[in-house]
This record gives C-alpha cells, sequence and structure tokens, in this order.
C-alpha cells in the first residue's frame, strides 16, 4: 500500500488572523498619532516663527533706517498726510542717496514707522526727487502686540538716540506665542 501525504492545508488560523489585525490596528494608531503630533508641531513651530520674524523684520527696518538718519523730526507732512513722532511712531530725515549709494547734498528722503489698529506695524518711506530710494508703503506687521519709541531727549532738534521696543504675539491653538525685542539706536553723526 502506497501512503500519499495528506494535502497541505494554506490559510492563516484564527489566531494568527487576530495577532496580524491587532498589529495593523497598534500600527495606524502609532502612525495616527505621528501624524497628529507632526502637524500640531508644524502649526506651532510656523506660528512661532511668524512672530518671532516679525519683531526681527521690524527690528532690522527700523535699524537700517534710523543707522543713516540725520534727524528724529517732530512732525513731518508725506503725501498722505501728517505723521508726528510719538511714543507709538517714528519720523526720520535721511540724507538721499544715489544709484551708487553716495549722499546727496542738502536732499533728504522720510520715512515714518507706525502702527494701524493693534496688530498691524507700517513704514512709509518718501524719498527726494533724485533719490535712488523708491517711495513705498510697507507693512512690516500682523502680530503686533506693542511698538513703543523712547527718544534721548524731550527736544526734538537734541534727539540723537531712540529705543525700540517690539513685542509681537500670535494665537495658535488657544495657546500665545510671544516675541519681545528692545535695542537702542544711536543716529549717524552721534
Amino acid at each position: 500500500m502506497t501512503l500519499f501525504p495528506l494535502p497541505h492545508k494554506h490559510g492563516f488560523t484564527l489566531i494568527e488572523t487576530v495577532i496580524v489585525i491587532a498589529l495593523s490596528i497598534s500600527v495606524m494608531t502609532a502612525l495616527t498619532l505621528l501624524i497628529y503630533n507632526f502637524n500640531k508641531i508644524s502649526v506651532y513651530n510656523e506660528t512661532f516663527a511668524k512672530s518671532s520674524g516679525s519683531a526681527s523684520a521690524i527690528m532690522r527696518e527700523i535699524g537700517s533706517l534710523i543707522l543713516p538718519a540725520n534727524a528724529i523730526l517732530q512732525t513731518h507732512t508725506f503725501s498722505n498726510g501728517t505723521y508726528i513722532s510719538t511714543s507709538t511712531s517714528l519720523v526720520l530725515e535721511i540724507p538721499s542717496i544715489d544709484s551708487a549709494g553716495n549722499t546727496i547734498a542738502n536732499t533728504y528722503d522720510y520715512a515714518a514707522f507706525y502702527l494701524v489698529g493693534t496688530t498691524r506695524a507700517y513704514r512709509l518711506l518718501q524719498p527726494d526727487a533724485l533719490s535712488a530710494r523708491a517711495s513705498s508703503t510697507k507693512q512690516l506687521s500682523t502680530t503686533m502686540s506693542s511698538l513703543t519709541f523712547t527718544y534721548g531727549d524731550t527736544d526734538f532738534t537734541k534727539v540723537n538716540t531712540t529705543t525700540v521696543d517690539v513685542q509681537t504675539q500670535a494665537l495658535v491653538k488657544q495657546e500665545v506665542l510671544s516675541d519681545h525685542r528692545r535695542e537702542q539706536f544711536r543716529l549717524r553723526n552721534y
């Protein structure tokens, strides 16, 4: 008599199937948590960068115009209205420059930094007709918490320094992220 081996059954047992399903659920849960946490951290980092980057950009922009400025003006009339240097706004007189970056004698450009509402900071630049600078209004931030200017003297003809205090903040998932920068700037001839 010849014995034939019994055919092998192909397939999974119930235990093997349950183990595979349990492992699959564990992997899916881990991936879901990983994606959720990644998105949460990504939104947090993006909001923090927006707030912090905004404060840095404002300081860079203000510094780039205060350092070459001749004077901080108490008031100046621009094409769209009169701006006054106060604790929340700054008006500068800056020597005009030609396309090579050289100063043009007895010719001035004017800049103003100011808030609109409580969260938006702007820079207004009005150059002389001979200047290489372009006339513009630039929004510097939409995340302002406060913008404060402190002047080195109450007589604007004697002001040679100003301290700029910038605070920005942004809300992300009911958490407030903020940045605070404070710097003193000296005018070019002091």
